[in-house]
């Protein structure tokens, strides 16, 4: 039906219309990548296969917390006993290794004692996520657990960055905290590291095996959230069978080691084995489709301004075709010309629209690489190209039949015999209307969408966290002191964790001597921190008449300059004193949230604070304000506690410096030997980084919102006024004749919009039945949006706005002018 003829004249008349040519290509191209770069999104997160070979065998065993009344505390923990588990695995395995996140440490065989990152593991990680080597070799059965062999495998980026390169590593000593480890492998570049507590996780420097996760294995009846047992299943069928029978194992073996612990009685723990493509996942697959549901949207939008060019450029095409059709051309003929002129628009849309998409994949490693996972391998994929293909195709043939039913061959031969007069090929006014209501419906959806999750989230950024982050720092500590004895008497265990405060008060003495420092603290946590927790957790009674009215709450050990330091409001009562905090006095600080849930109005200053199980009793001495920063795990404000007592695991020195002046590690370091040798710092983080890195979603929210509002105002703006321009320059005859007979300008404005609000009005009732269906089908779902009336006025407003301006524009080189210019066309 095309010719290379066709082509090469199709080629020639868009060179003629630029501006034309243009308007379509970018339009669509921009909105057509846009679509494609969030399907391969949804792609490589959702479909793409693992890196890893047999994925559907591979899964990851955690186990949640259950308190007495069966409700789950905490969803994924790891009880020491799974070591027993691991002892005698199960049948249906084919492979399994244990897993823990270890975090930061410092490497004590360099001078400038660099941080990186630990986890431990054992053999079997290796082999089911494998781990493909650049030089050495991997953990093998001479690392397995009980065998207590001090090696380590490295990164390639550390092996460059920290030891230039040197074959010769491998084979050498590395010490970190209290131990020397060999050097027996170093990773290869190219290891996809599995994230599985989320994107955020830092890339793994050093693997050394399980039997050195000291904390892990002193710890009876512990439970750790960062530890998991990574199965390998013969069968992927089998899965729930090996879930209900690791069970009750697991549970009856921690029930008997927590026996000891009165505070875990009547609780229990609950294995769940997880398909791994689930937990890398994590819970990014609302966020992904609601991206690419909203770039469908646009693409919609765009299909409609482009629809409204291609049938105006086929009406101002009918005197060109009426002479062709004189000339003996015939119908597949002039449909031909169309056709390929077409073709040349959707092939430069389709290759602007993947190099589009080839930015923004570039845009979402570097913004989005916390917040979403595996887009470190999202890239150019053949499916993504088909999709794009396949989509360009589908867009094609719906504008093609478009314009082959406005074709009439018929109507072109009576205009040819009627000298030309009469309209010819025009849009109708249902057609016309059918455009404007079709935009503004789907407009006002993704304004209104966008606008809520926009608002919600520029709230977010916008409001006071609550304390004080400028020139304030945390610094991470590496104690290499061995823990204190599980079998000694509690009180020795006790005096070891207070030398411990006492000593980090000492080294804060010291560092306030540092010119650069204003002010110093030590504690268990800080307000935001780097790892997302702010502090310990601790259980306490909403009232100690009732034992199963159980609250869990943030504490942070601490001193009296804490509060302070972070200028931390102090809504009613005091801060603690120096002789308290020497003493370890049984005195709290609680947050308002606390306080208003352990009595309505929070009045609770000089009541008691009951600890779960008999444990310590305080005194309430103050309440502080609640922080507005959202927290691992948490959607509203936690509850939080401030206390004196000792640092019972790490610690961090908190630091307020004075503007535009800088701390360094070799200072710090020098003050902690002085005190302690046990003691390096092993990382300073700004507590505004801590915050930013908090806040990330909203980060990533607020930039895609923005966007999708931009674009989808900007395409509404130029879709309904091509309708409306190309509709009154059908009218400017009728027009001037009004004007001739004594319309004036602004009755004709008036009119015109009454005319143009009616489509606009029927769209808006439209987009209102979908948003509300919209939200009834969110209740649903687990996804939180909270509603803003702004949000919904804001964006119909500015729909009718657009409206009214465009109308007025549209008109406004007609009526300006006196009536002569429109009778005569001009």
């Amino acid at each position: 039906m095309i010719s290379r003829k066709d082509f090469s004249t199709a080629l020639y008349a868009l060179s003629k219309a630029k501006g034309y040519a243009a308007t379509v290509v970018l339009t669509l191209g921009l909105t057509l990548g846009t679509l494609v770069a969030m399907f391969n999104l949804n792609y490589q997160i959702l479909a793409a296969p693992l890196p890893y070979a047999d994925e559907d065998q591979l899964v990851v065993g955690s186990t949640a917390w259950l308190d007495k009344d069966g409700s789950v505390t905490s969803p994924r923990i790891m009880p020491k006993v799974i070591q027993q588990i691991y002892a005698k695995p199960s049948d249906a395995l084919s492979d399994q290794a244990l897993f823990d996140y270890a975090g930061f440490a410092t490497l004590r065989d360099l001078a400038h004692s660099p941080t990186v990152q630990l986890a431990y593991t054992t053999p079997g990680y290796m082999r089911m996520y494998q781990m493909p080597l650049l030089h050495g070799r991997s953990f093998g059965a001479d690392e397995e657990v009980g065998n207590h062999n001090a090696v380590a495998v490295i990164s390639e980026q550390l092996w460059r960055g920290q030891y230039q390169a040197d074959p010769t590593v491998v084979g050498r000593h590395i010490s970190i905290g209290n131990a020397d480890f060999r050097v027996i492998g170093i990773a290869a570049a190219d290891f996809i590291q599995p994230a599985f507590t989320g994107p955020a996780d830092n890339r793994i420097d050093v693997w050394l095996p399980w039997d050195f996760n000291a904390p892990f294995h002193n710890m009876p009846g512990s439970n750790l959230g960062s530890a998991l047992y990574l199965a390998k299943l013969k069968d992927p069928a089998t899965r729930h069978a090996f879930e209900q029978e690791i069970r009750p194992q697991l549970n009856s073996l921690w029930q008997d080691a927590s026996a000891v612990v009165t505070s875990m009685a009547g609780r229990s723990v609950r294995f769940n084995a997880e398909p791994a493509r689930l937990v890398l996942e994590g819970d990014s697959r609302q966020q992904t489709l609601w991206m690419l549901a909203g770039s469908l949207v646009l693409l919609l939008i765009a299909a409609a301004n482009i629809t409204n060019l291609l049938l105006s450029r086929s009406a101002r095409q009918q005197r060109n075709m009426t002479i062709q059709a004189a000339l003996g051309a015939q119908r597949h003929h002039l449909l031909g010309q169309i056709l390929a002129e077409l073709s040349w628009l959707m092939l430069a849309a389709m290759v602007l629209g993947l190099f589009m998409a080839e930015g923004a994949y570039r845009l979402l490693r570097s913004y989005a690489a916390d917040t979403l996972p595996r887009l470190s391998e999202l890239g150019f994929a053949w499916p993504a190209f088909v999709f794009a293909l396949l989509s360009t195709l589908l867009l094609a043939f719906g504008f093609a039949q478009l314009i082959s039913r406005q074709l009439n061959y018929r109507a072109l031969q009576q205009n040819l015999q009627s000298s030309g007069k009469g309209s010819g090929l025009q849009i109708n006014t249902t057609t016309r209307q059918l455009l404007i209501g079709s935009q503004v419906m789907l407009a006002a959806v993704l304004l209104v969408c966008s606008a809520q999750v926009l608002l919600q989230s520029l709230s977010q950024l916008r409001s006071q966290v609550g304390f004080a982050t400028e020139d304030r720092y945390q610094i991470s500590i590496e104690d290499i002191a061995p823990a204190p004895d599980s079998s000694l008497p509690i009180e020795q265990r006790r005096a070891v964790f207070r030398q411990r405060k006492e000593e980090l008060m000492q080294v804060r003495d010291l560092l306030l001597q540092h010119p650069a420092v204003v002010d110093a603290s030590v504690g268990s946590g800080a307000p935001a921190s780097f790892n997302g927790f702010s502090g310990n957790w601790g259980a306490y009674l909403v009232s100690p008449d009732n034992l199963t009215d159980v609250i869990e709450a943030s504490v942070t050990h601490t001193d009296q300059h804490f509060l302070p330091l972070f200028d931390i409001a102090l809504l009613q009562g005091r801060n603690f004193t120096a002789q308290e905090i020497s003493t370890q006095a049984q005195v709290v600080v609680i947050n308002q949230a606390l306080a208003e849930k352990l009595q309505p109005g929070g009045d609770v200053v000089g009541q008691k604070l009951h600890s779960q199980s008999g444990g310590p009793v305080y005194d309430i001495i103050g309440i502080s304000a609640n922080h507005n920063l959202p927290e691992a795990g948490f959607n509203t404000e936690r509850y939080r506690t401030y206390t004196t007592r000792s640092l019972f695991y790490g610690g961090y020195l908190l630091l307020r410096l004075k503007p535009e002046m800088q701390i360094d590690k070799t200072t710090i370091n020098q003050a902690l030997s002085q005190v302690s040798p046990h003691y390096r710092a092993a990382g300073i983080y700004r507590i505004q980084d801590n915050v930013n890195l908090a806040l990330i979603r909203d980060y990533l929210a607020t930039s895609v919102t923005s966007a999708l509002v931009l674009l989808s105002f900007l395409l509404a703006a130029i879709g309904i006024y091509g309708v409306l321009s190309y509709s009154v320059q059908l009218r400017r005859f009728e027009l001037g004749v009004r004007m001739a007979i004594g319309a004036r300008p602004a009755t004709i404005l008036r009119q015109l919009l009454s005319e143009n609000l009616k489509p606009v009005c029927a769209g808006l009732v439209l987009a209102g039945l979908l948003l509300v269906a919209l939200w009834l089908g969110l209740q649903h779902t687990t996804l939180m949006v909270e509603l803003s009336v702004g949000g919904f006025a804001l964006p119909l407003l500015l729909i009718v706005l657009l409206t009214t301006l465009t109308s007025l524009i549209s008109v406004w080189g007609i009526i300006r002018k006196p009536a002569i210019y429109a009778l005569q066309g001009q």
